[in-house]
C-alpha cells in the first residue's frame, strides 16, 4: 500500500526571494487555535511541532511535511507575518 505523499511546497522548501516565503517559526491558525512548526536546530533534518501551549513534539522531515498538509486539508491557515512599521520621522530625516 503505498503512503499517500503530497507533492506541494511546505515553507520551510521556499529560500529568500521566492514567493511567499516567510521565515520560521510557521504558525498555523484555525479560529483560536494555532500550531507553530520551526526546525530543530540540534537535530538536522528534524522539526518540533507545537499546538497553543501545549508540550513541543519533534518530527521527522516526512512527518512534518504531511502533517502540515493534513493541517491545511483541515482548515488551518499559514499565518502571514507581520510588515514592519514605517515611521514618518525616519522618512522625514
Amino acid at each position: 500500500m503505498p503512503l499517500n505523499k503530497k507533492s506541494g511546497l511546505v515553507p520551510w522548501d521556499l529560500k529568500i526571494g521566492d514567493n511567499n516565503y516567510q521565515k520560521e517559526p510557521w504558525i498555523l491558525k484555525k479560529g483560536k487555535e494555532y500550531i507553530t512548526i520551526e526546525k530543530d536546530t540540534k537535530n538536522r533534518g528534524n522539526f518540533y511541532l507545537q499546538k497553543d501551549d501545549e508540550k513541543r513534539l519533534s518530527l521527522s522531515a516526512l512527518q512534518a511535511r504531511l502533517t502540515y498538509h493534513h493541517l491545511i486539508d483541515f482548515g488551518y491557515k499559514l499565518q502571514k507575518p507581520k510588515r514592519k512599521k514605517t515611521t514618518n520621522q525616519s522618512i522625514l530625516e
